[in-house]
């Protein structure tokens, strides 16, 4: 791979210069009415060692956008409210591992598509019992919780997301109830979900040749639950939400534990041809700890997290064959598996410009897969140095590189954008840089 200077400052400086996203303001606040909005985007420049040429062996460059989101919160009163939350539909940052999707920016002359990513009403009770209604985050790891726009590294895990299908509504969002609430003076932040869960089949594109695959029906339907709980011994983290580093306001010791259940979520037998064998379900099962340490001091900000995630679906891939299951439910990013990963982070105790802050960082995952990339029982490991310098500050203006290696036990085809490579890979490199403007 040529990852040359020259590459490395064109991505970094084409980030730097063309961003989304412009301005928040609180522009109603009356006799306990508020209405706030939000716009905030990331860009994203990214050089990997594969992905062009007749063999896609060559390298290749991206630049799209990440995320780019518009966000209204209205209060009606102290209690009751809703949130509306819209993201453009290009591309992101966790395609990477299955290989890259051509974005939308190159697909679509009108580059005008928009979905609604969030969407719930709220009902604040007590500081105990709060509820969110609607379409809104699954609430049971801290990856997934951790704000977009506040991320330790340049993006959360791509593997910490559990959940049905291959898009945010059934991988990182559902629809339903949750709740939430503080305890303990505020140490103590619960959450409690009911979702929709896994309903009718799933219509998917298979990544390695493009092909539509479709998953067998849900055996019954029986909602998705959730539950998390943590625990704050030093200053507390006593919302429902959180932020990957606190640049140095807060000390952090956070220990969390979440878990997921529904019954008779997929078929257990099924042949490769979408047959459904017999009546014979399993259950989907996951389980996830993690800590959160920032410790500030003279020389420096001293931060550490660390995250354990479990899904599991008996086994079911051993016995379900069917490309549409394999891809989007028991198989794929967010079906079996089970991993872990490591994070940490020093952010200096100088100012870099008028008013910026400079956070080197590494990061280690390890991730046991099913199925993922049409490989069975695969192992991936990825590890990343990169640094943040939040130009003003804070997330608001921010920039983002890292330099990242992906390791494949077992020889993997990747997926190029237009077509596969025949070659297996058991390592990839990739240069990323982002640059975000949120308000």
């Amino acid at each position: 791979m040529k990852l040359t200077s020259t590459k490395w400052a064109a991505a970094a400086c084409f980030a730097a210069l063309t961003a989304g996203g412009v301005a928040h303001a609180d522009i109603l606040e009356a006799n306990m009415v508020s209405l706030r909005v939000q716009l905030r985007g990331q860009l994203l420049a990214e050089n990997t060692d594969y992905g062009s040429g007749v063999n896609q062996l060559g390298d290749r460059t991206d630049l799209r956008f990440a995320r780019f989101r518009l966000t209204i919160t209205g209060m009606m009163d102290e209690t009751y409210g809703f949130q509306i939350n819209t993201t453009a539909i290009t591309s992101g940052t966790k395609a990477g591992v299955t290989g890259y999707g051509v974005s939308g920016q190159d697909t679509d002359s009108n580059d005008g598509n928009i979905r609604l990513h969030d969407g719930y009403f709220i009902a604040n009770y007590f500081p105990w019992l709060n509820f969110k209604i609607g379409l809104t985050k699954n609430p049971i790891t801290r990856g997934n919780l951790d704000g977009c726009f506040d991320p330790l590294t340049l993006d959360r895990s791509m593997f910490i997301f559990t959940g049905y299908g291959t898009v945010p509504a059934k991988a990182s969002r559902d629809i339903g109830v949750s709740s939430w609430g503080k305890l303990a003076e505020g140490r103590v932040v619960y959450q409690a979900a009911i979702f929709q869960g896994r309903e009718g089949f799933t219509r998917t594109t298979n990544p390695m040749n493009q092909t539509t695959v479709v998953s067998s029906q849900t055996p019954s339907e029986n909602f998705l639950y959730i539950g998390r709980v943590h625990y704050s011994f030093w200053d507390k983290e006593d919302s429902s939400g959180y932020e990957g580093s606190y640049l140095g306001d807060l000390k952090i010791l956070t220990f969390g534990i979440g878990a997921a259940f529904e019954a008779d979520a997929v078929y257990k037998n099924v042949t490769s041809a979408g047959v459904v064998q017999n009546n014979e379900t399993v259950d989907y099962t996951a389980f996830t700890a993690d800590v959160m340490f920032e410790y500030p001091t003279p020389s420096g900000t001293y931060t550490v997290t660390a995250a354990y995630l479990k899904n599991h679906f008996d086994d079911a891939y051993k016995t379900n064959l069917n490309p549409g299951d394999r891809t989007a439910n028991i198989g794929g990013g967010n079906g079996q598996k089970e991993g872990w990963y490591v994070r940490g982070a020093y952010l200096l105790p100088v100012t870099v410009g008028k008013a910026g802050k400079l956070q080197p960082y590494a990061y280690y995952e390890d991730w046991d897969f099913a199925s993922i990339a049409g490989v069975t029982e695969q192992n991936i490991k990825q590890r990343s140095a990169g640094f943040n310098w939040f130009i003003t500050g804070n997330n608001n203006v921010r920039f983002t590189t890292e330099y990242q290696i992906t390791e494949f036990a077992k020889p993997t085809a990747l997926a190029s954008g237009t077509g596969v490579n025949p070659t297996g890979f058991t390592k990839t490199r990739s240069i990323r840089a982002m640059f975000q403007v949120a308000f």
